[in-house]
């Protein structure tokens, strides 16, 4: 018989410094971030699917303020022109 549990990756992959990087990137190019934590969730390693999860999450969460504030952006104009009258 074979062993049937997984295996057990005792040292660490990635680097903190490594992880920063990555995480930076993801948050202000968040298509490259979904890429980047696509492609780490797919390896088997419990760090990788980790490191992927968060890539994912900063990228989903960088995209949602970049829209926030496209649109807050947008808007300000007529805003300003409804507060002031038109003057």
């Amino acid at each position: 018989m074979y062993n049937q549990y997984p295996p057990y990756y005792a040292q660490q992959r990635y680097g903190g410094c490594l992880k920063f990087i990555l995480y930076v990137i993801s948050f202000f190019v968040p298509l490259i971030g979904i890429i980047i934590g696509v492609i780490f969730m797919s390896r088997p390693d419990p760090e990788s699917k980790g490191v992927g999860r968060t890539c994912l999450v900063v990228s989903i969460i960088s995209f949602v303020l970049y829209c926030c504030s496209g649109l807050t952006v947008g808007l300000l104009p007529v805003l300003l022109e409804l507060i002031g009258g038109g003057y």
